[in-house]
């Protein structure tokens, strides 16, 4: 049988025994409609309001209410005022719908532990390997792009197989027998996205008041999502741990750091002063000014002494240093024998389904232009550790994830 047949029938199969799962095979009642299924799942696993429903599952908002009405009703979810935005209510999984959540869980995941079983546990994760990139999803962002994604386009991509030979309708298994019958190609090899040359951007920032405020406001959007990757930053931070930012832009990301660390303090290196107004007027909103300093300067030629910080990091501006090399050198300068960093940026390959959600989240056309050319601007894993061999850390790793590039080091 040819690959798309047998994928075909091994999700059929995987498809009857999930709807079998959730209860809804056979012309059994289901408690649940997949509509509320998915605001169930949703409020447990993410920050869901009621404005955001309806969007989530292109209904009407009036269809949205009635089935969170529904869920009310039967002790599934409760609204709640939010507390980020007390105009906005928010859904939450009571105990009885976790509960429910939980023992769906424990199906799915048993079945699939008793399929992966009969695998190697090389095979497992070459299994999930590939299941990842047939599918496009590798995280909870993804799954939500790709649900998006095909919403959008799904429909759009059929195969034709309704077809008619002398006034009779063909059997789908005629047409695909006769689709498949031989292969396009009969030895078929692995395709890479082609990566395109790096175009550097700006070197000198946002300077422009206008987006600097559109870009505040994306960088808002992001922490409020909690996409913002602070949490290793926090797990390795010690106590008192004097930090420099390099390009902290409005100050979310490291302030995000300051709020769940103890007794540290922090200076952020900005090349734009409009960024440092905004960035020390969030930083007052965190009540945090008294433990955050931002300095106007380059990177190139950071305006401290050697050996001040015990940790540096940087989020999104590598791909605007003018030589990264020298930047590196910079921080291995500045860092304390024993110091760490952690730069954290896009990468030029990312995948077109990643690359249109998060340019789909772009507010305004300046930022999604900022976007496009910031991608444009970044660099590839294995460009990135060519250029950092000749720098004398103590130990140096770049890792590639499917939204961008984290480099770590000790010096």
């Amino acid at each position: 049988m040819d690959p798309t047949s047998r994928l075909r029938l091994s999700l059929g199969f995987v498809s009857t025994i999930v709807s079998m799962i959730f209860g809804t095979n056979k012309g059994r009642k289901n408690l649940l409609s997949p509509g509320a299924i998915e605001i169930l799942y949703t409020s447990y696993f993410s920050r869901i309001c009621m404005g955001d429903i309806a969007g989530m599952l292109e209904i009407s908002p009036s269809s949205a209410t009635d089935l969170v009405n529904y869920l009310e009703r039967e002790g599934y979810v409760k609204r709640a005022p939010d507390l980020e935005n007390r105009r906005s209510i928010q859904v939450i999984p009571t105990e009885k719908g976790e509960e429910w959540v939980l023992s769906t869980e424990e199906k799915i995941y048993g079945f699939l532990e008793s399929g992966l079983s009969r695998l190697t546990p090389d095979e497992q994760k070459q299994f999930a390997d590939l299941c990842a990139r047939f599918s496009g999803v590798h995280d909870t962002a993804s799954f939500t792009s790709s649900m998006r994604s095909f919403r959008e386009t799904g429909t759009q991509n059929r195969i034709p197989l309704i077809q008619r030979r002398n006034g009779r309708l063909l059997r789908l298994e005629e047409v695909v027998d006769t689709r498949y019958a031989h292969h396009r190609e009969t030895d078929i090899k692995e395709e890479h996205m082609t990566v395109k040359p790096r175009i550097p951007e700006t070197s000198d920032g946002i300077q422009d008041e206008i987006t600097v405020e559109q870009y505040d406001h994306m960088q808002r959007g992001l922490r409020d999502d909690g996409h913002l990757p602070v949490e290793e930053l926090v797990r390795t931070t010690k106590p008192g741990d004097n930090a420099l930012e390099i390009g902290p832009g409005p100050g979310y990301f490291g302030l995000e750091w300051l709020k769940h660390t103890t007794r540290t303090l922090l200076t952020g290196l900005e090349i734009s002063s409009a960024m440092i107004r905004l960035a020390e007027k969030n930083s007052h909103e965190y009540n945090l000014s008294e433990r955050v300093i931002y300095k106007e300067g380059n990177a190139l030629s950071m305006p401290f002494p050697q050996k001040t910080f015990d940790f540096a990091f940087s989020n999104g501006s590598l791909h605007e240093w003018e030589d990264p090399e020298k930047v590196f050198s910079e921080i291995f300068r500045v860092l304390k024998p024993g110091g760490t960093f952690s730069v954290s940026d896009l990468r030029r390959d990312l995948s077109p389904e990643i690359y249109q959600f998060m340019l789909g989240s772009c507010q305004g056309p300046e930022i999604k232009k900022g976007f496009q050319t910031s991608v444009q601007a970044a660099y590839t894993k294995e460009e990135l550790e060519n250029l950092l061999q000749d720098i004398s850390f103590t130990q140096v790793q770049v890792i590639a994830h499917p939204y961008g590039l984290v480099v770590i080091g000790e010096k």
